[in-house]
C-alpha cells in the first residue's frame, strides 16, 4: 500500500504525497494523483483479490477440488465475453450496465459448472480438466469478438492478461458492497462446507444438502469472479493459491478460509500490481503475468503430490 501511494511515474516527493493525501496541496495536482489515480487502484486491487481468495475457497470447498480457481475453471470467462462485447461495441450500455452484465454472466457460467458436477458426479481431476476447457473456450470467444470489433491492443492486454490501470473509484463504489454482501453470505454458510468435503453421501447423513449448498457456493463464486474481471481483467492463479496459503498459514477452518483467503487474495493482488507498474516503469507489466510466475509453479507442486 505504501508502494502504491508513493512510487509511480508522477515522481511525486514524499511531502508532496502527504500534503495530496491529507487535501493540504494547494494546486491540486498532488490531491488529483493521490486521490484520483493512486488511492482508487489500491482500493480496486484488493477487492479484486479478495474477491479471487473468496471464490477461490468457494470453489475449493463445494467441488473438492485442489485447483479450484474462478478464472482457471472458467467461472470469470462469461465476464470476458461480456466485456469483449462491449468494448467492440456489440453491447452498449452504462458503467453499471457493463458491471450488473459482468457479475450475471460469470453467475450463468458458475452455476452451469455446478449443475454439471451434481449431476455428472465428476471427480476433482476431470472437473478441473473441464474447468480448464470451459476457461479456453471463453477467452477464444472473448478474442474472437474483441479481433471483430477491432480494439485497440492496450484494452485487449488490460482485460486478457489483467490490469488495474483503469481503475476509478467508480469501480469500487461497484465492487466492493458486491464483495461485501459475499463475504458476510459465505461467512453465515461457511460452516456446511466441512461435511461436503467429505463426500455428499455423508454431508446428506449429516443434514446438508450437498446440491444446494454446491449452486449457493458457484453462485457467490460466479458474482465473485465477474466482479474481478470487471475490476482487472483476467488475473488467474490468485484464486488458486489464497486457500492453500491460508491453510498452511492458519489452518483448513471454513471460518479461517474464508478470511484468510480473502485476505491473503487481497495482498496478493495488490503487491503484483506494485510489481508489475514499477518493475519496468514506467512500462507496465500485465498483472496477470506476474501472478501467474507465482502461480504455475504452485499448480505444478500441488499436482506432483496428487494422490
Amino acid at each position: 500500500m505504501a508502494a502504491g501511494l508513493l512510487l509511480g511515474p508522477s515522481d511525486l516527493t514524499l511531502g508532496e504525497t502527504i500534503n495530496g493525501l491529507f487535501m493540504s496541496d494547494q494546486s491540486g495536482s498532488s490531491r488529483t494523483i493521490v486521490w484520483s489515480i493512486r488511492i482508487p487502484r489500491i482500493v480496486v486491487s484488493m477487492v479484486v483479490g479478495a474477491s479471487l481468495g473468496l471464490a477461490g475457497v468457494l470453489i475449493q470447498s463445494s467441488t473438492r477440488s485442489s485447483f479450484g480457481d474462478p478464472n482457471l475453471f472458467g467461472v470469470g470467462g462469461g465476464a470476458v465475453i461480456f466485456l469483449a462485447a462491449s468494448a467492440a461495441g456489440i453491447v452498449v450500455t452504462g458503467e453499471f450496465g457493463i458491471f450488473l452484465g459482468c457479475v450475471i454472466s460469470s453467475l450463468a457460467v458458475g452455476l452451469i459448472l455446478s449443475v454439471l458436477v451434481s449431476s455428472k458426479d465428476l471427480s476433482p481431476v476431470k472437473l478441473a480438466i473441464m474447468g480448464i476447457a470451459v476457461g479456453a473456450l471463453t477467452v477464444s470467444i472473448g478474442t474472437s469478438v474483441i479481433s471483430h470489433g477491432r480494439v485497440f491492443p492496450t484494452q485487449v492486454i488490460g482485460l486478457l492478461a489483467g490490469s488495474f490501470t483503469s481503475s476509478s473509484w467508480v469501480a469500487a463504489l461497484y465492487a466492493f458492497p458486491t464483495f461485501a454482501g459475499c463475504f458476510i453470505i459465505s461467512l453465515l454458510v461457511s460452516g456446511r462446507f466441512a461435511p461436503i468435503m467429505l463426500g455428499d453421501t455423508l454431508a446428506r447423513s449429516l443434514g446438508v444438502n450437498p446440491i444446494l449448498m454446491r449452486n449457493l457456493a458457484m453462485g457467490i463464486a460466479g458474482i465473485l469472479a465477474g466482479v474481478a474481471v470487471y475490476g482487472g481483467g483476467l488475473i488467474g492463479f490468485v484464486g488458486l493459491l489464497s486457500p492453500h496459503v491460508t491453510r498452511r498459514v492458519l489452518n483448513s477452518s471454513p471460518l479461517n478460509l474464508v478470511f484468510g483467503a480473502s485476505l491473503i487474495g487481497a495482498i496478493l493482488a495488490l503487491g503484483a500490481d506494485q510489481i508489475s507498474r514499477l518493475l519496468f516503469a514506467p512500462t507496465e507489466l500485465p498483472v496477470g503475468m506476474t501472478t501467474t510466475i507465482l502461480g504455475a509453479p504452485a499448480m505444478i507442486y500441488l499436482a506432483l503430490r496428487m494422490k
